[in-house]
């Protein structure tokens, strides 16, 4: 198997963009770094044990799966008119394939890399039968459940400039909802994965419910107050 470590610096050439501040932005390519891990974890779980697998071919997917984003973003800052937002999300998977093939080609074998593109059009497509796709598709969900997805949500809170309060209140309507009792058996295939995800989305659920108390400083002990 072709090493990973050469295609890892050419994912990180191509997703770290600019923040706008002018700094480096990694949020893509370290979110593409724990969607890889979490995959290759799940890829040699009990549950797959029986699935033929091309465990470089879904490492380079998952590296590449959001590609198009920084350039669409990149696109949404320098253009008065912003074509990306005409784009449907297989478009972006579509995008985010041929990128891969761009930057990619010459570095891996072609076939794998045609897997990698494949891996990356049926991400989310609950109708594939591609083996890979299926992990990806839960490793990518899974980052966004959990401490990672709390911490998600509040640095798109502290960049909208809301208050903690905005935050908890989220938090609170989206268990009301039983949303992410939805996310849970919708959109993930693996029952490993469904697993991982209860574990996640009790510890973020403590987290925030300790947020909230912070927030109206009920955490203070009955026995430190004054009667």
């Amino acid at each position: 198997m072709p090493e990973i470590e050469p295609i890892v610096e050419i994912a990180r050439g191509t997703l770290v963009g600019r923040s706008p501040l002018g700094r480096e932005d990694t949020f893509l390519f370290d979110h593409s770094m724990r969607v890889m891990r979490v995959a290759e974890r799940l890829s040699r779980c009990k549950e797959v044990s029986s699935w033929r697998l091309d465990r470089f071919a879904l490492a380079v997917a998952s590296l590449f799966h959001q590609g198009a984003t920084v350039r669409l973003e990149e696109e949404r800052r320098s253009s008065a008119v912003y074509a990306a937002s005409l784009l449907s999300a297989e478009d972006v998977k579509e995008y985010s394939a041929e990128l891969a093939g761009d930057r990619l080609s010459g570095h891996m074998p072609p076939r794998q890399l045609e897997s990698a593109q494949e891996i990356i059009r049926h991400v989310h497509d609950a109708a594939t039968d591609i083996p890979e796709a299926k992990i990806l598709s839960d490793a990518d969900s899974l980052d966004d459940m959990g401490a990672l997805g709390v911490w998600r949500d509040l640095r798109r809170s502290i960049l909208e400039g809301r208050a903690v309060e905005d935050a908890v209140r989220t938090a609170q309507r989206r268990d009301q909802y039983g949303y992410w009792d939805a996310r849970l058996h919708e959109a993930l295939r693996l029952e490993t994965s469904r697993r991982l995800a209860a574990s996640r989305l009790g510890a973020a659920r403590a987290f925030m419910a300790q947020l909230a108390r912070e927030r109206d400083a009920s955490d203070l002990p009955p026995e430190d107050q004054a009667t």
